[in-house]
């Protein structure tokens, strides 16, 4: 169970990259050393100069860097809009979940309608184990759009090995609502094996006798049971006269 857990928290953090490389938000914090642009350049300009040096790192493969730049930029008062796809992709791309989530969750508090930020968000949670978190934000997900196929995907990962009912409902509604869709595939291999579980269950419910079927304990503490009695005492006779 501890490597199925393990294997799961990788699944969802390569997940998140994923989603990042697409191009969704946010992540990281520490103290930079990145030289910053000459004095004369106003904020705005600094931080732009920043944001490009990030973006460079970044693209460099040279995580720490992109960090302490794009962490200046922000600073700076660029755009988090477009500072935060690149930091959370550098800071997942370095394994840092915390960091990452550190990062976006601020800005999805201020954006509460940036849906595939909260699913990002929600992937994170459950990479790190933090599955109520999760359906915490995969519920606010679908209050918001119940037409979430993303949502309703990862519910139905979450819930397969507790609550298979819901599992089989979410799994459902995603094909209900992106029938084509990426994970259609993997989906529809789900539902048929949680089919296969539920119908093993019922096979071994057959199979166990029910307490009602056992034969009733032949003592005096089971009323179904017959009684044997002691024969009753015989007459005393009375005394001759």
């Amino acid at each position: 169970m501890a490597l199925r857990n393990q294997s799961r928290s990788r699944q969802f953090g390569l997940l998140a990259v994923g989603l990042l490389l697409a191009g969704l938000s946010g992540c990281s914090s520490a103290t930079p050393e990145a030289r910053v642009p000459t004095p004369a350049a106003t904020n705005g300009e600094q931080a732009r100069v920043l944001f490009q040096r990030g973006r460079e790192a970044a693209d460099r493969g040279d995580s720490v860097r992109a960090e302490q730049y794009l962490s200046l930029a922000l600073e700076r008062g660029y755009d988090e809009s477009r500072v935060l796809p690149v930091l959370l992709r550098v800071c997942l791309a370095s394994s840092r979940l915390r960091a990452a989530l550190d990062h976006a969750e601020p800005y999805l508090r201020d954006h509460p309608e940036a849906e595939a930020l909260r699913y990002l968000v929600a992937t994170i949670h459950a990479g790190l184990g933090q599955t109520e978190d999760a359906r915490l934000d995969l519920g606010q997900l679908l209050r918001t759009n119940p037409n979430s196929g993303d949502g309703h995907y990862l519910l139905g990962i979450l819930d397969s090995d507790t609550d298979a009912s819901s599992a089989h409902a979410h799994f459902r509604s995603y094909l209900d609502v992106a029938p084509q869709g990426e994970h259609a595939a993997e989906v529809r291999s789900r539902l048929a094996e949680l089919a296969v579980r539920d119908e093993a269950k019922a096979r071994e419910a057959s199979r166990t006798p029910s307490a009602d079927s056992t034969a009733p304990e032949q003592n005096w503490f089971d009323i179904r049971g017959p009684r044997t009695e002691d024969p009753p005492p015989p007459a005393r006779a009375e005394g001759r006269r």
